[in-house]
């Protein structure tokens, strides 16, 4: 095995060309691991990463297309987060991407994927081929060697590429799945609605008739909307979604970075290429009441917020939100509709079925594994869930006051 040296801000780093030998079997090659430890290094990746994603990518590793993690980078990347992408290359074509960032600690070097906190789903991309495992399992090593105490990689799909392998490392923790509305084989969206509850759609239609009883109503579809207007739609959007989280005494930190707004008005109103942006919205008297956030990649949607004025909330808008997104998916032509994790009540309405989800905490140094077993601890979710059902008048008085703390750590 032969190792090159790169430089990166903080000293010598492994492998800007890396020869790895895969387990010897017949008919299986060599694979070249590189780490990639700079924007730049990112940015010439483009045209290789496309053709990647292309070849072997699924609709859940949107979060994973360079367009989404280069708009990613320009407002979440921090001066003192380096980039650490494992690269694998078959007689010189990009055949593997790992998409990590190394983020420092007061008490470890901890490792996450690429786009954190707003990708809903990590993975690595890997072309499919007979030596996919073994190309994996190369990277891994790689990893293993960047020097980080632990990784951290939250949100991973169960038939993710990576998830056999960390089985091998680890246990996965924070267990969750995400569930999907299925609309391949159905000729129409009636087809769609017959598998739901006869009661629910009743009341949905009084729903409507309540709703339309405050003014005219008017619902919208994403691709008739400009990408101006996805903007301004995506901006009272998230505001409608914080206050509607206040309300209830909740608090998001994704929703609440300061970055997020910047991030998702420039992606939904950016180049729509390998992922398509979609906002539907339901009116009252030319005024959006409701809005959701679709992002359309390899033939499937992805609900990625959904978020309405609290004010209209005895009328259900955001239950005839969720319809109107369905049945524009469908109109679409998509074949399924992912919710995301975590399968909240309101969701299962729709669901035909789900993945299962995991976070994995994977320590590569004895502080690393301590983090990792507290990461994966009893307690840790017990905490956590304790904190997500504190009454809402206390939710209401806490979370302001770190929203304003978050927001002045940001400047």
């Amino acid at each position: 095995m032969t190792r090159a040296l790169a430089e990166d801000s903080r000293g010598p780093l492994r492998s800007e060309r890396a020869q790895v030998e895969t387990p010897v079997r017949s008919g299986v090659s060599t694979c070249e691991i590189a780490v990639v430890a700079d924007r730049a290094g990112f940015d010439a990746l483009a045209t290789e990463w496309g053709e990647l994603f292309d070849r072997a990518a699924r609709p859940e590793h949107l979060f994973q297309s360079f367009e989404w993690l280069a708009c990613w980078a320009d407002f979440f990347l921090k001066p003192s987060d380096r980039l650490r992408i494992v690269t694998g290359r078959r007689d010189g074509r990009l055949v593997m991407v790992w998409p990590l960032v190394e983020k420092p600690g007061p008490l470890a070097r901890k490792l996450v994927w690429m786009g954190e906190p707003l990708g809903q789903y990590g993975d690595a991309l890997v072309e499919p081929a007979p030596e996919a495992r073994d190309w994996l399992a190369a990277g891994w090593r790689e990893i293993a060697r960047l020097g980080a105490d632990v990784a951290v990689l939250r949100k991973t799909r169960g038939d993710a590429n990576a998830s056999a392998l960390f089985a091998q490392h680890g246990r996965a923790c924070e267990l969750a799945s995400a569930p999907f509305a299925e609309f391949e084989g159905r000729k129409s969206f009636d087809e769609v609605l017959a598998k739901r509850n006869p009661k629910t759609r009743s009341s949905r239609r009084r729903l409507l008739r309540r709703l339309q009883e405050t003014g005219e109503i008017a619902f919208r579809r994403g691709d008739e909307i400009g990408a101006e207007a996805r903007r301004d739609l995506v901006r009272d959007a998230l505001a409608m979604k914080r206050d509607w989280l206040l309300r209830r005494g909740h608090f998001s930190p994704p929703l609440e970075a300061a970055e997020t707004l910047d991030f998702l008005q420039a992606f939904a109103a950016g180049p729509q290429s390998r992922v398509t942006s979609l906002v539907d919205t339901v009116e009252r008297d030319g005024v959006p009441v409701a809005t959701g956030l679709t992002f359309a990649c390899k033939g499937a949607g992805v609900g990625f917020l959904l978020a309405h004025d609290s004010d209209c909330d005895k009328q259900g808008v955001g239950i005839l939100l969720a319809e109107h997104i369905l049945q524009s998916c469908f109109g679409r032509g998509l074949a399924h509709y992912d919710m995301l994790a975590p399968y909240d009540a309101y969701k299962a309405e729709w669901a035909d079925d789900a993945a299962p989800v995991a976070d994995w905490a994977l320590g590569f140094s004895p502080r690393g594994r301590l983090l990792a077993w507290i990461w994966g601890s009893a307690a840790r979710e017990r905490f956590k869930i304790a904190l997500k059902n504190l009454p809402p008048r206390f939710g209401r008085f806490v979370w302001p006051m770190l929203r304003k703390y978050t927001q002045r750590a940001s400047l």
